[in-house]
């Protein structure tokens, strides 16, 4: 019989540590200081006819950003493979390598899977893990092909199109390959972005303090930073952006800072990833204003000039 998880899309989500219900008892087994502290876990929630989860993506083929080959088989895999690693409850011991299992996205599309790796939820930041932090304990790391079949596209490089002609500038050896960025899509009256969750706060994980205005701030102001193409010099600070989630709310916030996209790894930066060339990074004030779960940790927004 096939074991089936109801899943939601994500990427990039910010650390959170579930909390245990009669249901779901799982604790966390300590923590680990990684890209930022991170709780870690041997278990992950008990697995029903129908185990809410979270998929992310994964590249399973070499020198993606799956690390090592798969745990199951010793091997790599092509993008075009159904396939999943499973975080280490759900692993279970290598117990399901090879099991077939059945995803369901929120858009009512289902489609099969093979486990063939594990997604570490104890360790990370080594080479085997890609340099990646350890994976949360209700993770479904899947393949562009089961992104694909459940009518979904993971994250990837923009294609420059007749009004987006951005392209890369270089790539970055930092936590996986990435491309660098020094221009944005142009901006428009609705100009479609990813929202991402950034801690302006001191010891946040905003690294240091705001460009615009060399100062941290409090994560009740509803501020942001934007990529390094729409930042434009410095040109947008101080100034007010209106953000527009698909849930047909909207806030105004203030931008005063930078998401480098064209640098990172260091303290600086947090010793996070470049950003891509078309995030909008807010506060939590942000994301409450817009209604939006921050477990999320990325959503799709349109933006424009006040």
């Amino acid at each position: 019989m096939l074991e089936r998880f109801t899943t939601k899309y994500s990427h990039g989500n910010p650390p959170s540590v579930p909390s245990p219900t009669p249901t779901n008892t799982c604790r966390p087994s300590g923590t680990i200081n990684c890209n930022g502290v991170h709780p870690i876990y041997r278990c992950s929630p008990p697995v029903s006819s129908s185990t809410p989860a979270q998929l992310t993506f994964n590249d399973f083929s070499e020198g993606g950003d799956g690390g090592g080959p798969s745990s199951c088989d010793g091997k790599y895999h092509n993008n075009k493979e159904r396939i999943v690693a499973l975080s280490t409850g759900w692993f279970a011991g290598r117990s399901r390598c090879g099991k077939m299992i059945l995803i369901r996205a929120n858009n009512g599309k289902t489609v099969t899977a093979k486990v063939v790796d594990e997604c570490d939820s104890t360790m990370g930041c080594d080479a085997e893990h890609a340099f990646q932090s350890p994976c949360k304990n209700n993770i479904v790391d899947g393949s562009i092909a089961v992104w694909r079949a459940l009518g979904s596209s993971p994250p990837s490089v923009p294609s420059p199109t007749p009004t987006n002609t951005c392209r890369p500038s270089g790539t970055l050896n930092c936590n996986g390959v990435h491309p660098i960025y020094r221009c944005s899509p142009p901006v428009t009256s609705s100009t479609p972005a990813q929202l991402t969750l950034n801690d302006f706060s001191e010891g946040g994980d905003g690294g240091g303090p705001s460009s615009c205005d060399g100062k941290y701030h409090n994560n009740n102001e509803r501020v942001v930073a934007l990529s390094t193409g729409w930042f434009a010099g410095r040109s947008r600070c101080g100034k007010m952006i209106l953000i527009h989630a698909n849930n047909g709310k909207n806030v105004t916030a203030k931008v005063v800072d930078e998401c480098d996209s064209t640098m990172g790894c260091d303290a600086e930066h947090a010793f996070q990833s470049p950003c891509k060339n078309n995030i909008v990074d807010g506060s939590i004030a942000v994301w409450r204003a817009l209604g939006l779960n921050t477990n999320l940790g990325i959503v799709p927004v349109t933006w424009s000039m006040v």
